[in-house]
């Protein structure tokens, strides 16, 4: 197989975890740890475990991918912030991989994956970019698709997904499904003299 990196830093925030793997010359070293609030001040503990795992300084990184989405809103923006900061101060690429091509990496017997939406949601999604929503009366997951991999396993594929050159990958732009719950104020504002 031929890859696109040598060494390239996976990072993922858009469930309820921190998770980092490094791709290096076909091995993966992963670190996650579970977080529903807190995931900016993990994150980068969890990225320097993963180094530490592949015993190489984050200076021997030469590509950055991150998760886009879909999933939680400001666990996306937050590693999308962290992927774009890393990749400025080590002066090298960051693209993104979504949840449905990390799901579907690596297994032969589904096309499609159901991402858990909340609200008896789920998205789904194909590794060329089809995506729609799907309602389900209990809230679990659509039968005849992929379900999304748990932490390490997920973050492993996408590590992989990245590195493979078969594949072509995204901008590191958030992949939303839906308009984020909380919106901007945008009533006029009256200055009081």
């Amino acid at each position: 197989m031929d890859y696109r990196s040598n060494c390239l830093l996976a990072i993922d925030t858009s469930t309820a975890h921190c998770a980092a793997a490094v791709f290096l010359s076909g091995k993966v070293f992963t670190s996650v740890k579970e977080s529903k609030k807190g995931q900016a001040e993990l994150l980068f503990e969890v990225i320097e475990d993963a180094l530490r795992k592949a015993r190489i300084e984050k200076t021997r990184i030469d590509l950055i991918v991150v998760g886009i989405g879909p999933g939680n809103f400001t666990g996306i923006r937050i590693g999308l912030a962290a992927a774009k900061g890393l990749s400025l101060s080590l002066k090298v690429p960051v693209l993104g991989v979504n949840s449905f091509q990390a799901s579907l990496y690596g297994q032969n017997d589904y096309e499609i994956a159901a991402i858990p939406a909340g609200q008896n949601l789920h998205y789904l999604g194909t590794m060329n970019g089809d995506f729609k929503t799907s309602f389900t009366k209990d809230g679990s997951a659509p039968k005849g698709f992929a379900s999304r991999p748990k932490g390490k396993e997920f973050i492993k594929n996408m590590a992989i997904f990245g590195a493979d050159l078969k594949f072509s990958l995204s901008k590191p732009a958030p992949l939303y499904m839906k308009p984020a719950d909380a919106q901007p104020h945008t009533d006029k504002i009256s200055i009081i003299k």
